[in-house]
C-alpha cells in the first residue's frame, strides 16, 4: 500500500495555497463520487457501452455488488461523466501539492476498489484471458492456433468478442492462466479483478515511494498514474493484464534506482514474459546499468525458469505468440493516430506510406532516445519517451495502452513527457467520448 512515512514538505499557507487545495480536494470529492455512479451505471442494466461483454447475457456475478444501487444512465450521460472524471483528475494533478497525503491515498484506494466492484468496463478482454487457458487446459487445443471459435460450446464462449483471434500473450501469462482453468468462469473473472486492482495499488504504491525518495512531490505523482481515468477506469474496470505488466515495470525501475541489478532484470523479464509489449524498456534499463552482467543473469535466468515450464505446459510453440503480436499490429484501430492522419490527408483512414512512414519515425526516435542513454541521459524518460513514440504511431491503439507510459511519466523528471503524456491522454479520451456526445 502507500506509505505516508516518507515527510512532505508543507508550504507556508497563503490564499492561492488555500484555494488550490480546495480545488483540488473537491475534485478528488468529485471523482469519488462520479466515479461510484459510473460503476454503479454499468452494473444496472445492460448496455454495450459500459459492458461489451454482456451482449448475450448479463449474469448477477458479472454485475457484482454495485447492481443493488439501482443507477441507470444512457451513453450519453456516461460520456459526459466520463468527461468530469479526466477534467477532475487534471484539477486534482495540478493542485496535489495543496492536497493532504492521507487524502490522496484513501482516495485512490477508494477508487481502485469501486472499480474492482465493477462490470467488465469498456472491453471482454478479460473473458479472452480465461478463455485461452480453457482452450488448452480443457479442450487440448493450442491457444496460440485457435480463438474462442475452437471450443464455441464452452461456458465463456459467449462472452468473448474476439471469436477467432488467438493469444497474442506471452508464455508465463498463458501458463499461469492453466491454473485457474479448470475454475468456474464466475470465479476466474473476479481473480483476474482482483489482480488488476492490486496491481494498479501495488504501481501506485512504488511509483509514490520512487518519486519521495527522488525528491519529488509523491501526490503528484500517484494521482497521475492511480486518478487517470484510462487507469482506473479502463484498466481496473476491464481487468486488464496492462495493470500487472506495469507492476512488474515499475517494480525493475524501483529495484535499478536503489542498485539492485540482479532484481531489475528478473523483474522487468517478467512484465515481457507476461506481454511483450514492455520489452522497450529493457535496453534503456541495461543501457544505463553499471552492472549489465548481473542485470542480464536475473533477465536470463527468468527467461529460462520460464521457458522450461512453457515447454512443459505449451510443448513447442513456446514463441507462438509472436504471429499473433504481427498479426495484431496489421489491425486498425478507428481512432489510433495513424488512421486518424490517413483521414485527415484525404485517404480514407490508414494508408501503406502512412503506416511505413509510423514505422520509420519510431525506429528513427527509438533509436535516438538509445543513443541518448547511451550518453547518459535520463534511461526512465528516454525510455517513457519511447513509451509514447509507440502509442501514438501503432494502428492499434486502446485506450488501456496509456497504462503503459503513466508511470514512466511520473517518476522522470522530463515535465515535458509528462505534458505530452497528458495530451495523448486528453486524445484518447476525447476520441472515446465525442461520439456520444453528438
Amino acid at each position: 500500500m502507500l506509505s505516508a512515512a516518507h515527510p512532505i514538505a508543507r508550504p507556508r499557507t497563503t490564499a492561492a495555497t488555500t484555494l488550490r487545495g480546495g480545488a483540488g480536494i473537491g475534485a478528488l470529492a468529485a471523482i469519488g463520487v462520479a466515479g461510484v455512479v459510473l460503476a454503479a451505471a454499468a452494473a444496472g442494466q445492460r448496455l454495450r457501452f459500459f459492458v461489451p461483454a454482456a451482449q448475450t447475457s448479463f449474469p448477477g456475478w458479472m454485475r457484482g455488488p454495485l447492481a443493488h444501487l439501482g443507477v441507470r444512465l444512457d451513453p450519453h450521460a456516461g460520456a459526459l461523466l466520463l468527461v468530469a472524471l479526466f477534467a477532475c483528475y487534471l484539477i486534482a494533478v495540478a493542485c496535489a501539492a495543496a492536497i493532504p497525503g492521507r487524502l490522496v491515498i484513501v482516495t485512490l484506494a477508494g477508487l481502485q476498489l469501486v472499480f474492482l466492484l465493477a462490470p467488465p468496463m469498456f472491453s471482454a478482454d478479460v473473458f479472452g484471458y480465461i478463455d485461452y487457458a480453457r482452450l488448452g487446459a480443457i479442450h487440448g487445443l493450442d491457444p496460440y492456433l485457435h480463438g474462442a471459435a475452437g471450443a464455441p460450446d464452452d461456458s465463456v464462449a459467449q462472452f468473448v468478442r474476439w471469436h477467432d483471434a488467438p493469444s497474442p500473450y506471452g508464455p508465463l501469462f498463458t501458463v499461469a492462466g492453466y491454473a485457474l482453468a479448470h475454475l468456474s468462469v464466475a470465479a476466474t473473472y473476479w481473480i483476474y479483478k482482483v489482480v488488476a486492482a492490486l496491481s494498479g495499488l501495488g504501481c501506485v504504491a512504488i511509483v509514490w515511494r520512487i518519486a519521495a525518495r527522488g525528491g519529488g512531490d509523491p501526490r503528484r505523482a500517484a494521482l497521475f498514474v492511480g486518478l487517470n481515468p484510462l487507469f482506473v477506469v479502463y484498466g481496473v474496470g476491464g481487468a486488464h493484464n496492462d495493470l500487472l505488466v506495469e507492476l512488474f515495470v515499475v517494480a525493475a525501475i524501483a529495484a535499478a534506482l536503489r542498485g539492485g541489478a540482479r532484481s531489475a532484470g528478473a523483474q522487468v523479464a517478467v512484465a515481457g514474459l507476461l506481454k511483450i509489449s514492455t520489452g522497450l524498456v529493457f535496453p534503456f534499463l541495461l543501457l544505463s546499468s553499471a552492472r549489465r552482467g548481473r542485470l542480464l543473469a536475473g533477465a536470463l535466468l527468468v527467461t529460462a525458469l520460464v521457458g522450461v515450464a512453457s515447454l512443459l505446459v505449451l510443448g513447442g510453440r513456446v514463441v507462438g505468440f509472436v504471429p499473433q503480436i504481427i498479426q495484431q499490429q496489421r489491425l486498425v484501430a478507428r481512432y489510433s493516430i495513424p488512421s486518424e492522419l490517413g483521414f485527415l490527408l484525404g485517404q480514407g483512414g490508414l494508408t501503406p506510406a502512412i503506416r511505413i512512414g509510423c514505422a520509420g519515425a519510431l525506429i528513427v526516435v527509438v533509436t535516438t532516445l538509445l543513443w541518448r542513454t547511451w550518453r547518459g541521459a535520463d534511461w526512465v524518460a528516454a525510455a517513457g519517451w519511447a513509451t509514447l513514440t509507440v502509442l501514438l504511431t501503432t494502428a492499434w491503439l486502446t485506450p488501456w495502452y496509456a497504462v503503459w507510459v503513466l508511470p514512466l511519466a511520473a517518476i522522470s523528471p522530463s515535465t515535458r513527457l509528462r505534458a505530452a503524456t497528458l495530451g495523448f491522454c486528453t486524445y484518447v479520451m476525447v476520441t472515446r467520448v465525442v461520439p456520444y456526445l453528438a
